[in-house]
C-alpha cells in the first residue's frame, strides 16, 4: 500500500473514533434530557392538580360566603 493511502486510512480511523466519541456524548446528553423532561412533565402534572384543587377550594369558599349573605 502507498503512504498516501496508509495516511488515509489513519485520518479516517482517526475521524471515526471522533465521532463515535461525539455520539456517545450526545446519547448521554439525549439521555439526561429525557429524564429531566420526565421530571418536568411530573412537576406540571402536579402543579396542575394543585391549581384545580385551589380553584375549587376558592369556588367553594366563595359559595360558601355568598350563601351566608357575607358577599
Amino acid at each position: 500500500m502507498s503512504e498516501e493511502i496508509k495516511e488515509r486510512i489513519s485520518d479516517l480511523m482517526k475521524i471515526n473514533l471522533s465521532h463515535k466519541n461525539l455520539n456517545a456524548d450526545l446519547r448521554k446528553e439525549v439521555s439526561y434530557l429525557k429524564d429531566r423532561m420526565e421530571y418536568y412533565q411530573d412537576m406540571c402534572e402536579q402543579l396542575k392538580k394543585e391549581n384545580r384543587e385551589l380553584r375549587h377550594i376558592g369556588k367553594d369558599f366563595i359559595e360558601e360566603h355568598r350563601n351566608k349573605g357575607d358577599l
